[in-house]
């Protein structure tokens, strides 16, 4: 948070820049680690997965080592919320992982980022926040956009019955994926600033690195991928990694939800990535589907924080009050 003087002499709108910037490498990283995923062949999302957990793993000790943060907190209430937090962001990204396989990369992204609105709704309902009508309607367009971009056969018909069940399979594991990071940010705004992000980026990590074990050992696909594909999922690791750290940068700067904005731009971002190096562009009814769940995670992020700047001028015109009288 900046002083007024800092504001005054131009800092601010330094750290805004900044903010935005970390926020578009972040949308860009995370668009970018989906485009080098697809390349892979015949490692999966257990795998991809597991090299993320480790290698996050590794890069987040020294932090917590240095900040001598409490791994496990007191409260045992606080201790499971950030276990099922961690839990549901890992399998998220596993079904986000997946349903890359099924479905185009843009498409994917934009069903997965359907969560940005549904929060909006479930948060309504377990934490009692307010539901306006305009949050009821962009809920709605964005599960038109949600129809559009799953194009199912029984409205379209004009799919095969095998590409059918392929791309309802892949909407299904994305949109999947899109609940679990609901429940991921519910559980997160539940408990506020109690623990450091690092201490869930580090249970994160190994309650990611157990859950691919386990799941690849339970379908007896555990194994060590070929080099080429090691490389790669190591890469997707190290990408996701950054676009973490990018948002964690960026929310430092600028206000979350104007981030929020900007991070939303990983649609555009996955949209252009696949066109240029997959060759794929996406259908007319997936191309709006998809512009209609941008732009309502777009427009519920801006009137929540055109909502929060308002009240955040009444209380300094109230206390600027009590001060002058």
């Amino acid at each position: 948070m900046g002083t007024p003087s800092q504001e005054t002499d131009g800092s601010g709108k330094c750290n805004k820049i900044i903010g935005f910037t970390f926020a578009l490498l972040a949308a860009f990283s995370w668009a970018l680690g989906g485009l080098v995923f697809k390349y892979v062949k015949d490692a999966g999302a257990d795998e991809g997965q597991l090299a993320r957990s480790i290698l996050q793993f590794i890069v987040i000790l020294p932090l917590l080592t240095y900040r001598k943060e409490k791994i496990f907190q007191d409260d045992l209430k606080t201790n499971f919320l950030v276990l099922v937090r961690a839990a549901a962001a890992i399998i998220g990204n596993w079904f986000y992982y997946s349903s890359i396989k099924f479905i185009p990369l843009g498409d994917a992204v934009s069903v997965m980022s359907s969560y940005i609105t549904l929060v909006g709704l479930f948060a309504c309902i377990c934490l009692k926040e307010s539901c306006s009508v305009i949050k009821a309607l962009l809920s709605i367009l964005t599960f038109v956009g949600l129809v559009l971009v799953a194009r199912p056969s029984f409205l379209f018909g004009n799919l095969t019955s095998e590409s059918a069940s392929n791309t309802m399979f892949g909407i299904l594991l994305a949109l999947s994926a899109a609940l679990c990071f609901v429940l991921a940010i519910i559980i997160a705004r539940f408990l506020g600033t109690r623990i450091h992000y690092s201490i869930a980026m580090l249970h994160y990590s190994w309650v990611g690195a157990v859950y691919s074990l386990a799941s690849a050992t339970s379908k007896g696909t555990l194994k060590i991928p070929c080099m080429d594909d090691l490389l790669l999922v190591s890469l997707v690791a190290v990408i996701g990694i950054f676009g973490q750290l990018f948002s964690i940068i960026a929310i430092q700067k600028e206000k979350a939800g104007q981030v929020a904005v900007v991070l939303s731009s990983e649609i555009v971002f996955a949209l252009v990535l696949q066109f240029i190096f997959l060759d794929y562009f996406p259908t007319l009814t997936s191309l709006i589907g998809s512009l209609l769940i941008l732009g309502s995670s777009v427009t519920l992020t801006l009137k929540k924080t055109c909502n929060n700047t308002s009240k955040e001028s009444v209380k300094d015109n109230d206390s600027s009050s009590v001060k002058e009288g």
